[in-house]
């Protein structure tokens, strides 16, 4: 599945969606793996807490604006808190997208955060 961020509503709840005939709400159900960004793609891989399965949302002609991190030695997932599209200022004025890409605001419980420019989204169920 594939979504340009022009057709994701302003400030919806990406962290809950329904996929491939499921719901899958990846702040209660989910773990998060991996964090990978690499040739301007942001990949993020869950895997549900009960039945093992992975989901990997893939965010195409990614730039970061602000990236935070802090690890732990027990650290080993972490736990999806808000993930939605947002706007952002540009000289003064709140806009919504820029050279066809929406902005996205990434928190996790944990405390890490990433916010970012993208042109779409994918997600795959591994």
């Amino acid at each position: 599945m594939n979504i340009k961020s022009d057709k994701i509503k302003l400030f919806e709840n990406l962290s809950q969606f329904d996929f491939d005939n499921c719901s899958m709400d990846l702040h209660n159900d989910f773990e998060c793996l991996k964090v990978k960004f690499h040739n301007n793609i942001l990949i993020l891989v869950f895997q549900n807490i009960v039945s093992k399965f992975l989901i990997s949302i893939s965010f195409q002609k990614t730039s970061m604006t602000f990236f935070e991190f802090d690890f732990t030695e027990t650290m080993k997932t972490l736990t999806i808190d808000n993930l939605f599209r947002g706007k952002f200022e540009i000289d003064g004025a709140l806009t919504e997208f820029e050279n066809n890409r929406g902005y996205f605001y990434l928190e996790f419980y944990e405390g890490q955060k990433i916010e970012f420019w993208s042109e779409s989204l994918s997600i795959e169920k591994q």
